[in-house]
């Protein structure tokens, strides 16, 4: 059974499929399946992360190159739904091992006689509401971050001056409160 291009582009609206370039320049996209004329025939290929044309197969004929174009395109799709499906999986076993209502703990350091100590411990945690980001006043006082500040670490992180820290060294610094006694952090 031979495939015309309406055909293939008629599986490719039924199926969904995305990523291929049809008889169009592909020079600049990346991850995709082109299917080009060219002087001598047909060719089709893929395009890499540098968007660089990779498994070049060149065709005399038209139909042979629609049926190799529309074979590479629908493994193109399958391997990128696994991909997707496979993310999926990990973000929600993720989510699964760490409880909702555990807080997450981030530290402000500063620079005190040549070492990096904690200056401000920050916590950010849920309840029925939604979040709530707040920050250690004292022993067991917590202050909410009104300003903002532990939101805006967390969206740009890459930006903030604010680390995210493990339970153990939270807890490291709830001791350094108590005794009112600030060295560097020796677990993160």
């Amino acid at each position: 059974m031979t495939l015309t291009r309406e055909e293939v582009l008629d599986a490719i609206r039924t199926e969904g499929l995305t990523g291929y370039r049809w008889f169009e320049d592909a020079t600049n996209e990346t991850d995709v399946i082109a299917i080009q004329r060219t002087s001598d025939g047909w060719v089709v290929f893929a395009t890499d992360e540098r968007a660089t044309p990779i498994g070049r197969r060149e065709f005399s004929s038209e139909e042979p190159a629609l049926e190799n174009f529309l074979s590479r395109l629908r493994s193109l799709n399958s391997v990128a739904a696994w991909h997707e499906k496979n993310r999926q999986g990990k973000a929600a076993e993720r989510q699964a091992q760490t409880p909702a209502d555990s807080p997450r703990y981030f530290v402000r350091e500063l620079r005190i006689d040549g070492e990096l100590v904690p200056a401000r411990l920050f916590r950010r945690r849920s309840d029925s509401t939604g979040m709530i980001d707040e920050y250690l006043v004292d022993v067991d006082t917590w202050a909410p971050d009104t300003r903002g500040l532990l939101d805006r670490a967390v969206r740009f992180s890459l930006d903030s001056a604010l680390e995210e820290i493990s339970d153990d060294a939270a807890q490291d610094i709830f001791d350094m409160v108590a005794s009112r006694t600030y060295v560097p952090l020796r677990r993160r």
